[in-house]
């Protein structure tokens, strides 16, 4: 690797870089940086993007952290795989429970699938499977590799899916589903509308904390999966409102 490409990658620990600044900061042309950002990506060191590159997905949310966590997380994922697929199309959002439900799609399905997301590690997640894979246009969010805004709420009106898969911040079994972002809230309540059935992968401990904004109904939605730990008393009260719940059994934990 070259010390220029070792710059450019330091230059992309504090996010984003832009084609035009960094070719400028660097001393070459912007022809020059577009070959060496290929080389890069090719690698799966960084991704392109439109003006710039990021940081690789794969690079930015490794499978680490808290193991039993991670596990339960998987297990959602296998048991809504299981549930739901085949299916022709489907939407995926932002965050790791859903990041974890692309992984098992990579590694398990074997059938041609359309997946729509505005979740970039998803989409890399996702490459050179089964799926054809359509990434929304859109702002990317200061805070995650997801792309939100007006540009990618008018794209997903182009569209229509068998299930939407979403994630939340928060719940509650008496009003719905939560996030702590708006413009990425404003997303959800879109997808919602492009979809035959929605479903919300999520552990536990979300229900009774609290976000700022909601994005769904518990009347939108048609399945939970989650795991064990959700109350009897919650899942009384997502069952009344007509939802399907599948739950981690306690040996997977």
């Amino acid at each position: 690797m070259y010390s220029r490409q070792k710059k450019i990658l330091d230059m992309l620990q504090t996010g984003r870089i832009s084609i035009r600044e960094t070719a400028a900061a660097l001393g070459v042309t912007e022809m020059t940086l577009r070959r060496d950002l290929r080389a890069l990506e090719a690698k799966k060191l960084i991704l392109m993007v439109k003006g710039g590159a990021v940081i690789h997905p794969a690079q930015y949310e490794p499978e680490q952290g808290n193991t039993e966590l991670l596990d339960r997380k998987f297990s959602i994922a296998n048991i809504l795989y299981q549930r739901i697929l085949p299916s022709n199309s489907i939407f995926i959002g932002s965050g790791s429970t859903n990041l974890a439900f692309a992984k098992v799609i990579a590694r398990r399905n074997i059938l041609p699938m359309t997946v729509i997301t505005n979740s970039l590690p998803v989409a890399s997640t996702l490459f050179r499977t089964s799926c054809k894979v359509i990434l929304l246009g859109g702002e990317l969010r200061t805070n995650s590799l997801d792309l939100v805004g007006p540009i990618a709420e008018k794209n997903l009106e182009e569209y229509h899916v068998d299930w939407l898969i979403s994630g939340c911040d928060a719940a509650f079994a008496d009003y719905g589903f939560y996030t702590s972002d708006v413009s990425l809230s404003n997303l959800e309540q879109k997808s919602i509308r492009i979809a035959a059935h929605v479903a919300i992968i999520t552990d536990s401990s979300k229900f009774s904390k609290r976000a700022l904004t909601r994005f769904a109904s518990l009347e939108e939605i048609d399945l939970l999966v989650t795991d064990h730990g959700l109350s009897p008393e919650d899942q009384e009260k997502l069952e009344k409102a007509g939802l399907e719940i599948l739950k981690v059994p306690v040996t997977q934990e």
